[in-house]
């Protein structure tokens, strides 16, 4: 007995040496990053360690400090405690400016990046997020979640990596650190305006289609918001989710997931049932 409580003792300890050495690992590749970034940015701009993210720009060490407690790490905790099973292990860089002419100018110096968005963006390659931070904090916790799905469901499409990103531009996190549910926001009048006119394209076709970022790339976000924002409010979006990252292998678009949400309904009464529902949603 003694030797068995001993061998399971020496197990526990393992098991625990190899996650301290996991997370010491991911604060020593933060410090790698970091020591990169300063000499990158200059001596004259701050940099931040609080893993997964490094952080900097033009604020304030004061600043930078309160923009990851207020909204990068709160963001993270939810997305983690709503769908993402896989915690990020290397770092994220997040580039914060005030005004659009510093993050113009140094989104062209750092990384030879023009023809920018007004609010920000995000380079995959990098894991950096570079952020004109005066427009707001909606498109910060956009660009977030694309950084925290590429650990999680890296091969994800387009039409759902935009559409749950887009979700998370207006949103709200649960008191009780559940989870994080997103609200309505700018996009939607376009798209109820499209349903009017019968000018929106079926939800089998932006599924299927391989056109997300094409002529209709506007609408198509506003599409994928709101569907995503319809399976939230029937409580089906955590669950949607896992089951397409699940199954991805057979079902990389996404579309046999909806099948299995809505089994009883075809492609033509989901379209009606989700139009119905956004008509009836009132702007802000």
């Amino acid at each position: 007995m003694f030797a068995l409580r001993r061998t399971l003792l020496l197990v526990v300890v393992a098991m625990a040496s190899r996650a301290g050495a996991a997370e010491l690992s991911l604060h020593d590749q933060c410090a790698e990053t970091a020591k990169g970034l300063r000499a990158s940015v200059g001596a004259s701009r701050h940099v931040i360690v609080r893993p997964p993210f490094v952080i900097s720009g033009n604020l304030t060490r004061a600043e930078l400090d309160n923009w990851h407690a207020r909204t990068l790490a709160p963001a993270t905790k939810a997305m983690l405690a709503s769908y993402f099973d896989r915690a990020p292990d290397r770092p994220i860089t997040v580039l914060l400016y005030d005004n659009a002419e510093d993050y113009e100018r140094e989104a062209k110096r750092l990384f030879g990046d023009e023809d920018l968005s007004v609010y920000g963006y995000y380079k995959p390659n990098r894991r950096t997020l570079v952020m004109n931070i005066a427009t707001g904090g909606g498109t910060l916790v956009h660009e977030l979640t694309h950084a925290l799905i590429d650990f999680d469901f890296p091969d994800v499409p387009d039409w759902f990596n935009e559409g749950l990103a887009s979700l998370h531009e207006q949103c709200r996190f649960r008191e009780d650190g559940s989870g994080i549910d997103g609200l309505k926001n700018w996009r939607l009048p376009a798209l109820q305006q499209a349903i009017r006119d019968g000018q929106l394209r079926s939800l089998e076709s932006l599924i299927h289609d391989n056109d997300f970022r094409g002529r209709r790339m506007g609408l198509n976000y506003a599409q994928a918001r709101y569907f995503c924002m319809y399976l939230q409010h029937l409580g089906l979006l955590e669950t949607y989710y896992q089951e397409f990252r699940t199954n991805r292998a057979d079902d990389p678009l996404g579309a046999l997931a909806v099948r299995a949400v809505f089994p009883d309904q075809s492609w033509a009464e989901l379209d009606q049932a989700y139009q119905k529902w956004v008509l009836e949603l009132k702007p802000e």
